[in-house]
């Protein structure tokens, strides 16, 4: 975590925007925090010099009304991650699996095998938390013997009454 120390008070309010000075510079977030589902495995690459880098991709919706009727849109995102943290990710998250993440938007160029230059957005990970099902039964199992499985483990509740300390 990096110190960042307070902020030394707005400069101006121009169009209702306060603008933030550290150290005589302008202050400004780049940030995205996203909770989605994984729209293809991750790949695990390296880079010349043995750095890991991961990408895979999340999708997220927001909801509109159309006509009385709810509709969800997507969005697809670009995620990479770096270091052990991508080689831990490119082994724990598969296709379909929801993540939630937090990290920065950068925004790159590169040359298309055509010759034209194209430009991607992409997520640079620093935290990515897999969410994984808890479920242990079998899914085609009917809802009376999954109840009846989870209640067999729950036998083992301690008192707080009946604590040691």
């Amino acid at each position: 975590m990096k110190f960042v120390p307070p902020l030394s008070g707005y400069v101006t309010k121009s169009l209702g925007l306060k603008v933030y000075l550290i150290n005589n510079m302008a202050f400004s977030i780049n940030m995205a925090v996203i909770t989605g589902n994984v729209t293809r495995d991750p790949e695990l690459r390296y880079t010349p010099s043995g750095s890991a880098v991961c990408s895979f991709g999340v999708a997220t919706n927001h909801s509109i009304k159309r006509d009385d009727q709810w509709t969800d849109i997507p969005t697809f995102h670009n995620i990479v991650v770096w270091g052990k943290q991508a080689e831990y990710i490119s082994n724990t998250v598969k296709k379909g699996m929801k993540v939630s993440l937090t990290g920065r938007i950068d925004n790159r160029q590169y040359d298309a095998k055509d010759g034209t230059k194209k430009y991607i957005s992409e997520i640079v990970a620093e935290t990515v938390i897999p969410f994984t099902e808890r479920r242990s039964v079998d899914e085609n199992s009917s809802p009376e013997a999954q109840e009846t499985q989870v209640e067999d483990k729950v036998e083992d509740i301690v008192i707080p009454d009946e604590m040691p300390f």
